[in-house]
């Protein structure tokens, strides 16, 4: 064997009993251990470790959102609404701010301030903190200081505020203030408030008020605000005050409310009514009401009511077709082609005319023109043609000139239209 050979041998005993040595020493084992200390601190640290099954959970489902990471708005709370409007508008905010300690003195310094809608806005908000805490003191004040528009539309808020919490009360300040504007103002606030409550004691008061427009207008307010509510109540008084003291203006309004919310029901109710009174303008209204839900409907309607039922009229069908001819002219001029003549037609055709006049002139004075009554025919014939002549006179005289016409009737029209 040769002497290199012999040197390679021994290096490689060296080397195997080098490492079954190594194994044997204490360094790794020590390395592991530190190892496994430095793993279980981390472990047992107090913000590492879930105390419970819930928090580990909890950590389980936070790590996964954040492998799942997805793109979210903001949550930002919203600011106080008070906080809010004071950026927006430190006007209002000021005059908040005012009244919380003096409201005397911010409707003072408000009017102070340069007129328009910022101001009146500041009165408003003003009178309904005052009002909800003193409404006497409040309407006092405004019946004594505020001026013009600012003092009606306070007094109004003011009012409502008051009739909401005390009505009786708020009657008992209206009845001594004066009559003026701001009394009507006053009065209608109130009726039309107290009625959502209480609306016999509305009634009663109202009735107990003295005749006059102050009167009228509460009425006229009431009636509005209760046929909302309770239409068919609302009819029942409208027609005790028609009936008694002559204004069937608050039944007609009464009716139409009634009518939109339930038609047959209020036919019933105008059927025992016609027994009682005559009242024509007030059936006008429940025709027209039912007109603006269905025209179509109503119109047949009208048109199987035998004339001897007692709340049959044929000038029904004009205010039925200036209804259905602003909403739909082509249907409306459908139906009444297929009409047979008569006054029903007639009315319809009058009321038609009337409607379509601004649009077509050329057509609302053709369809005049069929009007089966010679005096009615020539009434809105001339009506038609006057009126188409302000703007286009020489298309209104060249209508007149080949339309079939009575002679006399022709240069009737024909002399009326202005022509240089």
């Amino acid at each position: 064997m040769s002497r290199l050979t012999e040197i390679w041998y021994l290096l490689i005993i060296i080397l195997l009993a080098a490492s079954v040595i190594w194994s044997h020493l204490p360094f790794p084992q020590l390395g592991q251990e530190l190892l496994n200390q430095t793993w279980l601190k981390a472990l047992t640290a107090e913000d590492a470790v879930p105390t419970s099954k819930a928090e580990a959970t909890a950590s389980n489902e936070d790590f996964n959102n954040h492998r799942e990471r997805v793109l979210t708005t903001p949550n930002i709370p919203a600011a106080p609404e008070e906080v809010v409007e004071e950026e927006k508008d430190p006007f209002l905010a000021e005059a908040r701010r005012r009244a919380q300690d003096d409201p005397a003195g911010a409707m003072l310094w408000l009017q102070e301030q340069s007129s328009g809608s910022e101001r009146l806005r500041g009165m408003l908000e003003v009178v309904a903190l005052w009002a909800a805490d003193d409404s006497e003191s409040a309407l006092l004040w405004l019946e004594s200081n505020a001026q013009g528009l600012a003092r009606l539309e306070t007094l109004n808020s003011g009012v409502e505020l008051w009739a909401a919490s005390d009505p009786i009360a708020a009657a008992s300040w209206i009845d001594g203030m004066a009559n003026d504007g701001s009394k009507v103002t006053a009065a209608k606030s109130l009726a039309s408030t107290w009625v959502q409550t209480k609306p016999k004691q509305a009634a009663a008061w109202v009735a107990g008020l003295p005749y006059g427009s102050i009167r009228d207008e509460a009425a006229a307010a009431l009636a509005a605000a209760w046929a909302e509510k309770d239409p068919e109540a609302a009819s029942i008084w409208a027609f005790a005050e028609a009936e008694f003291n002559g204004n069937k203006e608050l039944l007609v309004t009464t009716i139409q409310s009634y009518t939109r919310e339930a038609p047959e029901e209020a036919e019933a109710f105008l059927r025992d009514m016609t027994e009682a009174t005559d009242a024509p303008a007030v059936l006008t209204s429940h025709v027209l009401a039912r007109a603006e839900a269905d025209p179509a409907a109503t119109a047949e309607w009208l048109a199987n009511m035998s004339p001897s039922d007692p709340i049959y009229s044929a000038e029904y069908a004009n205010g039925l077709m200036q209804v259905w001819a602003e909403s739909d002219s082509i249907a409306a001029s459908e139906w009444l082609s297929q009409q047979p003549q008569g006054a029903q037609r007639d009315a319809a055709v009058y009321g038609f005319s009337e409607s379509i006049q601004r649009f077509e002139p050329e057509a609302a004075a053709a369809w005049a023109n069929t009007i089966d009554d010679p005096d009615r025919r020539i009434m809105r014939l001339t009506e038609s043609i006057n009126l188409w002549a302000r703007s286009q006179p020489a298309e209104a005289l060249e209508w007149v000139k080949s339309a079939e016409l009575e002679p006399a009737v022709r240069e009737r029209l024909a002399s009326s239209i202005p022509w240089d």
